[in-house]
């Protein structure tokens, strides 16, 4: 039988021909994975044969990753915030930029002594969101609401996982909520990719990840339209809505916030200095 080093080449081999990027570290997390260990085990124990079984349940892995199903739903899992998070093909796959609203989100709680804020997760997909907020921020009140009851499930195990007290609302963006100014901070990373962008996305997106996190059916810009419209009502005075946008987005979204209602816009960066995130403050 093949050893673990002979099993990587073969399988990194493999992705490349699929043009896979990242190949030989995907072979290896899914080798990991199969082993049930982690990747410094595969260079320690670099010669041990593998048993049939192992390797057949190993090479159906490489396949499904050769097919273009992302390496998340593959192993189930995903990392945010330096948190585990249970990934399912229910939910959009969490993504390092969408950690700046959680980095903001406590900044601005800190700086306003708000000791046991009221946090809105518009479109919560796998929770990451508002399990991160509710780690950081103990006291705080997080309701995470999505249209999605398949995501909802997701989210309501992540909660659980990590042992936080979150309210999990069923609605289409703050339908469910009445006008009643409770919120201190509204918080979404909602669908913003336009329906004619859809076809140019990396396959692993465009073919895997669920259409109803990713695009509004339209420009791309509706939904920030619906919550620029009724964010204000659920939100206290100086309260904050911040959202992820896209990468062409920034000018665009900005311009839909209305001087009457918010306070000058806020752009913050990704890493690679995209503006990314954008912070709203209501009047």
């Amino acid at each position: 039988m093949p050893t673990i080093g002979e099993a990587l080449k073969q399988a990194s081999n493999r992705l490349h021909d699929a043009h896979v990027p990242n190949n030989v570290l995907d072979a290896q997390t899914l080798l990991a994975e199969a082993l049930g260990k982690d990747r410094t085990y595969l260079i320690v124990n670099y010669h041990q044969p593998l048993t049939a079984e192992l390797l057949s349940y190993y090479e159906s892995l490489i396949e499904r990753r050769a097919n273009g199903e992302p390496l998340q739903y593959i192993t189930g899992h995903q990392e945010f915030f330096g948190l585990e998070f249970e990934v399912t093909p229910d939910v959009l796959i969490p993504r390092p930029e969408t950690e700046l609203i959680v980095e903001e989100t406590i900044r601005l709680a800190e700086e306003a002594d708000l000791t046991a804020p009221v946090i809105l997760d518009i479109g919560t997909g796998t929770g990451c969101i508002s399990v991160a907020l509710a780690r950081e921020l103990s006291a705080a009140r997080v309701i995470a609401v999505d249209i999605s009851l398949a995501a909802l499930r997701v989210a309501q195990r992540n909660a659980a996982r990590h042992e936080r007290a979150i309210e999990f609302v069923a609605s289409d963006l703050l339908n469910a909520f009445a006008d009643t100014n409770f919120a201190d901070f509204i918080v979404s990373n909602p669908p913003y990719v336009a329906a004619d962008e859809m076809p140019t996305l990396q396959r692993e997106v465009r073919d895997w990840e669920p259409h109803l996190a990713l695009t509004d059916g339209h420009d791309g810009l509706s939904l920030y339209r619906r919550l620029l419209q009724d964010a204000p009502a659920r939100l206290r005075s100086g309260g904050f809505l911040l959202c992820e946008l896209g990468y062409t987005q920034s000018a665009a979204v900005s311009a839909l916030a209305s001087p009457s209602v918010w306070h000058t816009p806020r752009l913050l960066d990704d890493l690679q200095g995209i503006p990314r995130t954008l912070v709203l403050q209501k009047r």
